[in-house]
């Protein structure tokens, strides 16, 4: 395989990545596509040389190829030459996922075999898919080979990937008897002891493919890149799609963060900063990339409203990645458009903020990845690749984290997300977050235990803690000398109208802009004894029903605040970031900021009584740090068809000295004042997206 010392295309730009989705419609004239690709201001493509009809087959190919039954015109080899003279790299698109049934019906060996042994045969409805363990594989390694016999820039795989009921084909069962010397388990009985052996068989499985295609591709040259469809914010046993074995095989990591399905009211608006700030975490020093689609799924050919379209691109941005977005050539004439020609352009103007920049957030909130694949309240989010799955649990961790993320960002505190991969690094972060990480391993136990000790601060909930990192439920939470409390063995609920309510003399700064002393208890709270914790908010003894009277002050504690070492614990026992999630209520959002001011100094405040939907990030770059400003005043209301412009907000920045400061989008100096301990800006305008530079 061939090496280069120099840096590769992939890593010396911001990636303006584009796609027009032209295999459904081949009558897009060429001339007109890179005009397209052109007038959005991308300076990469995927490029569409496979026709889909109901899914892919051996007609469909636009390229030269020994495996093509149907003579088409050599739309690869023509369109090369237009893209780079216009300064575009292209990316062949191969979807390596769904095929047609005739052509599964030609080749019952590559099939994926559900668990009742029949074939695959529902994706997107119409196709079938194909198990890359069988004899499929040498059929795609061909392919691409004939692909880079061109000068092309990259090869971008949709797929490879597993269901969450299969693969039960032949070589699956003979690959996974080698190497367990056991029949494979159903991969619907998650209680099976060989359940997780199956799991990280098709993770292996999905790592190898792609690595032995990476030697095919950077054998031919080491110039083209290589991706494909990864994970987000989810857990990877459905797919086999583990990002942190895919990215030892791939030059960026890529997952569908910005893909919107169905009622936008169930979507959270941040939905593409959170996979920005996982994947940026997880990429290893390459490029993050969000794919965001410019249509709502799954009305194919409607268009988002272009504020929909623009939090999706400046959540990206400023949670530390690149974008990608997707559109119908039917949707090329849209206003909607504008938009993405407005945010490429911008990023083109101002590279340096969007390209080898590190976030300066000093709170870490952590996705709970080891929780996710064995924890009954682990829940799967519907995709273009999975199906809704409901969590089996109470705790459901997808709600969980979404809740607390939008407490802190809704609080105007930078953040980054980590996993349990990297909760090894703490060092630079003053609050860690643990939204019902319930399984935990002894080696993340002692990494949190020293984080606190050495003057960290943590708030967990729930459940986190109370099984260990293979999923086995414990008889105390391992955190539990860090918590203040024992477990008592209990889970009560689920709480319809049910309240808590703060001690008399609990400290006012944790009350800021909490008035109510009625607040809605969450849905479901674990009992617990403290120790040596301090209980500063208890639950009030359940009611029968809602009209049941005014209820006491029960002795079962809510939120505990603990001190191990030199940090501060904030226990919440109960499912408090599901009630973010589906809620919303004002107290617990002020909860969270009240206790994170309390822990460590706000990096950004934003002093404007109109600027509460106001999202912050801050990241650096040499020494240039990039305060990231995200208008989001339409409230929650989806879809979003109009940002409410918020003029003069007064900007207080801490810990940072800084001599200029230039707002990049309104292409404007500001005045920077200087107090003893912030620095103060005031910014005319913010639309929906502004990134000040600071010196």
């Amino acid at each position: 395989m061939k090496t280069s010392k120099m840096p590769h295309w992939w890593d010396k730009e911001p990636l303006r990545i584009a796609e027009i989705c032209s295999c459904f419609n081949p009558e897009l004239p060429l001339q007109k596509e890179v005009e397209a690709i052109k007038r959005l201001g991308a300076n990469v493509q995927h490029f569409h040389c496979m026709q889909h009809k109901a899914g892919l087959d051996e007609t469909g190919f636009c390229f030269k190829t020994s495996l093509s039954r149907k003579e088409n015109p050599d739309l690869l080899g023509e369109y090369l030459p237009m893209a780079h003279k216009n300064g575009i790299k292209v990316i062949v698109y191969f979807n390596v996922h769904w095929y047609t049934m005739e052509f599964g019906k030609e080749h019952p060996d590559w099939q994926q075999i559900k668990e009742n042994g029949k074939a695959i045969d529902n994706i997107y409805t119409t196709g079938t898919s194909f198990c890359i363990n069988g004899p499929y594989r040498n059929w795609v390694f061909q392919i691409v080979a004939d692909l880079c016999k061109y000068e092309i820039d990259g090869i971008f795989y949709d797929g490879p990937i597993f269901f969450d009921s299969s693969c039960y084909c032949d070589t699956c069962r003979r690959l996974f008897r080698e190497r367990t010397g056991k029949d494979m388990p159903l991969k619907s009985d998650r209680k099976n002891p060989l359940w997780k052996e199956l799991v990280e068989f098709q993770a292996d499985s999905i790592a190898r493919f792609l690595s032995d295609t990476n030697d095919i591709v950077k054998t031919a040259n080491p110039e083209i890149m290589l991706c494909m469809n990864c994970n987000s914010n989810a857990p990877y046993w459905p797919t086999g799609r583990d990002n942190h074995r895919i990215i030892k095989h791939s030059d960026l990591l890529g997952a569908e963060g910005g893909f919107l399905h169905g009622d936008l009211n169930a979507s959270p608006v941040y939905k593409a900063g959170m996979a920005a700030r996982i994947l940026s975490r997880q990429a290893q020093g390459k490029p993050g990339i969000v794919f965001s689609c410019g249509m709502l799924k799954p009305w194919t050919y409607y268009l988002l409203p272009k504020e929909e379209i623009s939090i999706l691109l400046a959540e990206t941005l400023a949670g530390g990645a690149n974008y990608w977005t997707a559109v119908m050539p039917e949707n090329l004439n849209q206003p909607e458009m504008d938009v993405i020609t407005d945010y490429n352009r911008f990023v083109k103007d101002n590279p340096d903020p969007f390209f080898q920049t590190k976030s300066l957030a000093r709170i870490a909130l952590l996705w709970p990845s080891a929780t996710a694949e064995v924890y009954s309240g682990s829940s799967i989010p519907l995709s273009d690749f999975t199906r809704e799955i409901k969590a089996e649990g109470i705790g459901d961790i997808v709600q969980e984290f979404r809740g607390l993320y939008e407490s802190l960002a809704k609080a105007q505190l930078p953040l980054d997300v980590i996993d349990n991969e990297n909760i090894n690094d703490l060092k630079n972060y003053d609050l860690l977050v643990l939204p019902n990480a319930a399984c935990l391993a002894a080696g993340a136990i002692a990494e949190i235990s020293d984080f606190v000790k050495g003057g960290g601060n943590l708030i967990a909930t729930f459940e986190t803690s109370l099984y260990n990192g293979t999923g086995q439920k414990q008889n105390h939470f391992q955190l539990q000398e860090l918590f203040g409390v024992e477990f008592t063995g209990e889970i009560f609920g689920k709480m319809e109208w049910d309240f808590v309510s703060p001690v008399k003399g609990i400290d006012p700064a944790f009350l800021k802009n909490i008035t109510n002393s009625y607040i809605p208890a969450p849905a479901y709270g674990i009992k617990v004894k403290p120790t040596t914790g301090t209980p500063l908010i208890y639950y009030r003894e359940r009611l029968k029903g809602r009209y049941d009277g005014n209820p006491k002050l029960s002795s079962e504690p809510f939120l505990v605040e603990n001190r191990f070492g030199k940090g501060k614990v904030f226990y919440l026992a109960g499912t408090f970031g599901q009630g973010i999630s589906c809620f919303h209520f004002p107290e617990y959002l002020n909860l969270i900021k009240n206790i994170c001011h309390k822990t460590c100094a706000p990096l950004v405040a934003i002093n404007n009584d109109n600027a509460s939907w106001v999202e912050a990030s801050l990241r650096r770059k040499g020494k240039k740090v990039f305060l990231h400003l995200i208008n989001r005043s339409s409230g929650p209301r989806r879809p979003m068809t109009f940002i409410q412009p918020l003029t003069d907000l007064k900007i207080a920045l801490s810990g940072m000295d800084v001599k200029e400061a230039k707002a990049l989008w309104l292409n404007r100096e500001l005045l920077v004042e200087k107090y003893s301990e912030t620095v103060s800006l005031i910014l005319p305008s913010l639309k929906g997206y502004e990134v000040i530079e600071l010196k």
